[in-house]
């Protein structure tokens, strides 16, 4: 560029250098003075600027040729381009006017910039000092250690500088921006007010987490545990927007810290939305307003998600417009809930109306309605500070409150003991019945038999007993069978006992498929001998149900090599009573039936005997 610009002739170099420096008032502002002012410069107001949207300028092509550029004049007490999809460039000329050496500190106060190259350019257009920055390069990239952006700037005794600084973002939002030219001992003691600020501020904040989580550890009550988790969201968001978290946790991560401011926003919006929820007691109050508060905090931490792949300033676009949403539903419901005479509720409109003040404040700032000044740069955590200073004393009476219900509840449960022994002797009765009803059910299982669950021995007299009793006032025959599984000892000696029972209990099933009817009893007697009573109009139909049982029993072919038909089968004996006065009990019909299923094994087994009274007759299966 040097060597381009010499070789043009003298005259020329004159004029362009003219141009450059701004002797040409209508493209130039006035050099400022290093000592114009003992206090510090803010050039602002005093820099020109050049809009760059196709980024097609680079320094040397600013220095190589001097054709008039559309270079604007700023008149902003800070730098503020907001919503941009242009690189900016930023010129002032500083003179050094003393007879010495002077060293000036260039600072632009504000931790969040993508890009941001600066160069000092002497008298003679030679570039004399230049960097290259930004909060998407390392930390290291700074020539000062520090969360803004600081350049050191060397003047000789009366030389004149050219400074220019390229502004550019990667997705589009510039953040507004004051410059301030000072003394390094002025730095330094504007550091350490910034600092000493931040401290108390950010130890208020951790203060106020670890006290509240102590407070939750103690109480075990959720809403201390969610405002810890609202007060760390809130704090990593200003350590992170305030360049802390960038400068000492992690200097070499830049594309991390990028994408975690605006994620930590919606992690923001998710716990207020929680917090306001369980502080207000929304759940109980109005249930659907709370699911509207928890959808519009869902909305928010949604639209953050972008950031995880570089999208980061458009962001803002979808961020702002539901940070609105979302803050008005609160103070809707705040105001709804004060108007309704809960006491926390007018606690939380005021501290959150506070606090909405000031991100109102920033959040203009950062669309450029507002200019940039002390209120509205710092104005989130004036309100924040008063906001969590009002909740906490909410909290604290929350608490309190909590506590007086508690002992309201003790007393209350007091008396509702003192009531329940008055009932007690009731519930004891109850208790009573239930048991020996419990224990008549016992009873009945104890009369069933545990292999097959048809009736067992015991049962058998009782019912047969009544089934008499019935039969003699109904004039209805009484029919009864006895039946015993052919060989069964030798098919346990054959096959095992266990698979003796499973011929048990294939029996028994079948039993219960042919013998549904209401009046029907069925018995396991002991061993392999089962009892029927069941109902029929005459020994006839008696005997054809019998018989019909006898021919499945044989047709489910259960293998017995040691039976006479191969498979097992069944002897019956089956007694019918139409006198009940010839029947004395149920152990003389027991004993009819025995007779008459012994006479059936007698005759080659698998088959039926029948006996009708004191008479019998043999009837033989088919």
């Amino acid at each position: 560029m040097i060597r381009n610009l010499l070789s043009l002739p003298p005259v020329m170099v004159a004029v362009c250098w003219s141009l450059w420096l701004g002797l040409l008032p209508s493209l130039a502002q006035a050099a400022i003075s290093i000592a114009e002012s003992p206090d510090d410069l803010n050039p602002s107001p005093r820099v020109e600027l050049l809009e760059d949207p196709e980024r097609r300028y680079s320094i040397e092509s600013l220095l190589e040729g001097c054709q008039a550029l559309s270079w604007q004049d700023s008149e902003q007490e800070a730098l503020n381009f907001s919503f941009s999809g242009s690189a900016w460039w930023v010129r002032f000329e500083l003179v050094n006017d003393t007879s010495g050496p002077v060293r000036r500190l260039l600072e632009l106060a504000m931790p969040m910039h993508d890009y941001l190259d600066a160069w000092v350019v002497n008298d003679g257009g030679a570039v004399v000092q230049s960097w290259q920055t930004g909060d998407r390069r390392g930390f290291d990239s700074r020539p000062v250690a520090h969360r803004t952006f600081v350049f050191p700037l060397y003047l000789a005794p009366g030389e004149a500088y050219s400074v220019l600084l390229r502004l550019d973002t990667h997705d589009g939002l510039f953040d507004a921006t004051p410059l301030y030219l000072m003394e390094d001992e002025r730095f330094l003691a504007k550091s350490q007010r910034e600092l000493m600020a931040f401290s108390l501020y950010f130890g208020a904040l951790l203060a106020l987490m670890i006290y509240n989580l102590l407070l939750f550890l103690a109480t075990r009550e959720r809403i201390l545990l969610h405002y810890v988790v609202y007060l760390g969201s809130f704090f990593l968001l200003m350590f992170l927007s305030r360049g802390f978290a960038f400068q000492y946790w992690w200097p070499n991560w830049p594309t991390f810290n990028n994408q975690l401011v605006p994620v930590n926003i919606g992690l923001f919006a998710v716990a207020l939305a929680i917090f306001s929820d369980s502080y207000l007691n929304l759940p109980r109050h109005s249930p659907r307003l709370s699911s509207v508060v928890r959808w519009v905090a869902f909305l928010s931490i949604v639209s953050t998600l972008p950031a995880l792949w570089g999208n980061y300033g458009p962001l803002f676009l979808l961020i702002i417009p539901s940070a609105i949403l979302l803050s008005m539903s609160l103070l809707v419901l705040a105001a709804w809930r004060s108007w309704r005479g809960d006491i926390l509720a007018r606690l939380y409109l005021v501290a959150w109306s506070v606090l909405l003040v000031g991100i109102t404040l920033y959040l203009l700032r950062v669309a450029g309605v507002l200019p940039y000044n002390l209120i509205t740069e710092y104005a989130i955590q004036v309100g924040s500070s008063i906001e969590f200073l009002l909740l906490a004393l909410g909290l604290a009476w929350k608490i309190n409150r909590l506590k007086n219900d508690k002992i309201a509840a003790e007393r209350a449960t007091l008396e509702m003991q003192r009531l329940a022994n008055q009932r007690l002797e009731e519930q004891v009765m109850a208790r009573t019945l239930a048991l020996e009803e419990a224990n008549r059910q016992l009873v009945d299982m104890a009369r069933t038999d545990p292999l097959t669950g048809l009736l067992n021995r015991r049962q058998f007299g009782e019912c047969l007993d009544e089934e008499l009793r019935r039969s003699g006032r109904s004039g209805q025959p009484l029919l009864f069978a006895v039946m015993d599984i052919d060989a069964f000892k030798t098919y346990n000696d054959t096959y095992g006992h266990q698979a003796g029972d499973e011929v048990l209990v294939r029996v028994a099933a079948l039993l219960h498929t042919h013998f549904r009817r209401s009046g029907d009893r069925l018995f396991r007697l002991g061993g392999e001998e089962f009892g029927l009573l069941f109902e029929a109009d005459s020994l006839e139909a008696g005997y054809e149900a019998l018989e019909r049982f006898r021919a499945s029993l044989e047709a489910l072919g259960i293998t017995h090599r040691g039976a006479a038909h191969g498979v097992i089968t069944a002897s019956f004996g089956l007694v019918t009573c139409e006198d009940q006065s010839q029947i004395v009990d149920a152990q003389s019909l027991y004993f009819q039936a025995d007779q008459a299923m012994y006479e059936a094994k007698a005759q080659s087994r698998n088959r039926i005997v029948t006996r009708h009274l004191a008479s019998a007759r043999e009837g033989l299966a088919e």
